[in-house]
């Protein structure tokens, strides 16, 4: 040990501020149009697994008017019309600026695709009703948590868990990609874990930032779920007492070790794994605006390094939001005539699903050659949340986190919306699914991060 590195002292990032806090069930109904995936062989949703939930945290600066709005809500994807039209109905009656709310869907795939262009499908009715539904819940969470404020500290702690691996794989026979476990790839381990202590130092909720695919249920299951997420929160709110928020990472190359399968003990599991994980980093912080500091030498049978915990002399309440837009250049896609001359052929349902998703992506992009793709940067005193509607593989944050070493780093994806996925530019060789499905072009990755990493320097 250095005497430089050890007058730095061992902390956490933290944000002292107001923190307000809560929740609300939203589970679909059952019977509603859940056809998501194309080797599905049912229609609709027949029954729930665990309950469907939407969550709230307000932060407030201690000295000034500054506020930072997240609802997470257990959906696949908000797509663009509908996550604007809660948006809009947020900011209009709290009064807030588009970069100070995050909507973040925690991209279950046991989730109903809730796109109103299924209407006329079986339980398709059921779609818009849903939908209509949620501005007035997610208003009503935002007023609740205002009401619920109160001082707190949220602190930050990274650990590690081996539930994700990379997905990226290929059939050695064929040669074709396969979306599923390639064990020659490490994936990212990282967990984030944000504890929320009131000014007594009990936890009043813990933030959970993981990328892994919510898909330990496949095409088999016929139940609404959250999927591991929460199994996941059962445990962290058994154990700490707290309200749980997840925040889903850069997870578009990574998937659980089960994966695909009809069984909810598949996403019980993975869900433990994760809760455990979790509690696991969360047990070694240390207490609320507290850190550690080198004291003294003790002879004994060789010198002894005794470490104490102090006070910390300040606890940062800045607050901050940036967001940008990008414009990402869009590799050439299938013509409008092409997809519907494909579709009219298909004789298989996985095929037709693949087609469907396909024609979508066509009629959102229509005649452009560049795509929007937004990037919201929250300063949370020490730390930063990084969100865009996309779905980056995880080099997006294992990069950022790289960069800022200093500050914790969570990363949010399909955020404020849903675009596509955001491959790394070596990924386009191969015949993997994100990279043949997206509409970015070979390169957008990197000049995300690079972009990104700019907004946060000027945070800094």
């Amino acid at each position: 040990m250095s005497i430089e590195s050890a007058k730095m002292g061992i902390s956490h990032p933290e944000f002292r501020g107001r923190i307000g806090l809560s929740r609300s069930v939203i589970t679909p109904p059952k019977g509603i149009y859940a056809r998501l995936w194309g080797s599905a062989t049912h229609d609709v949703a027949e029954g729930v697994h665990q309950p469907m939930l939407a969550t709230c945290m307000v932060l407030q600066s201690a000295s000034t008017s500054d506020e930072l709005v997240l609802i997470t809500l257990d959906a696949v994807a908000l797509w663009q019309e509908e996550a604007d039209r809660i948006r809009d109905a947020i900011l209009k009656r709290f009064d807030l600026q588009p970069q100070q709310l995050m909507l973040h869907p925690s991209h279950t795939h046991s989730s109903p695709a809730l796109t109103r262009r299924h209407a006329d499908r079986a339980g398709g009715h059921l779609i818009a009703p849903y939908l209509d539904s949620l501005p007035e819940i997610c208003g009503e969470l935002v007023a609740t948590a205002r009401a619920n404020i109160l001082p707190g500290v949220l602190g930050w702690a990274y650990g590690r868990c081996g539930l994700a691996f990379n997905r990226d794989s290929v059939d050695v026979p064929s040669g074709r990609g396969v979306c599923g476990i390639n064990r020659d790839r490490a994936a990212d381990d990282t967990v984030l874990v944000g504890r929320i202590s009131d000014a007594n130092g009990q936890v009043r909720g813990v933030l959970v930032n993981y990328a892994c695919h919510p898909v330990s249920l496949g095409g088999a299951n016929k139940l609404l779920s959250p999927d591991y997420v929460g199994p996941m929160r059962d445990i962290v709110e058994r154990e700490t007492g707290g309200i749980c928020l997840f925040l889903h990472g850069a997870s578009g190359d990574l998937t659980p070790r089960r994966s695909y399968e009809a069984s909810t003990d598949a996403a019980e599991q993975n869900g433990r794994e994760l809760g455990f994980a979790a509690l696991a980093a969360l047990s070694g912080m240390l207490p609320p605006g507290r850190r550690l500091d080198f004291q003294r030498i003790e002879e004994s049978g060789t010198p002894l390094g005794i470490w104490g915990s102090v006070a910390k002399t300040e606890v940062p309440s800045l607050l901050g939001a940036e967001c940008v837009r990008l414009e990402l250049p869009l590799k050439e896609y299938p013509p409008r005539d092409t997809i519907l001359a494909r579709m009219k052929a298909c004789t298989e349902r996985y095929e037709l699903e693949r087609l469907e998703r396909m024609l979508a992506i066509r009629d959102r992009l229509g005649s452009r050659t560049v795509g929007a793709f937004p990037i919201t940067v929250w300063r949370i005193g020490d730390a930063f949340m990084v969100a865009t509607t996309g779905e980056p593989y995880s080099r997006y944050q294992v990069a950022l986190r790289e960069q800022f070493s200093g500050s914790a780093v969570a990363v949010l994806n399909l955020t404020n919306g849903a675009t596509n996925y955001l491959p790394e530019a070596s990924a386009y060789a191969m015949d993997n699914y994100p990279a043949r499905v997206t509409e970015f072009s070979a390169g957008c990755l990197e000049g995300v991060i690079e972009e990104t990493s700019a907004i946060m320097r000027r945070m800094q």
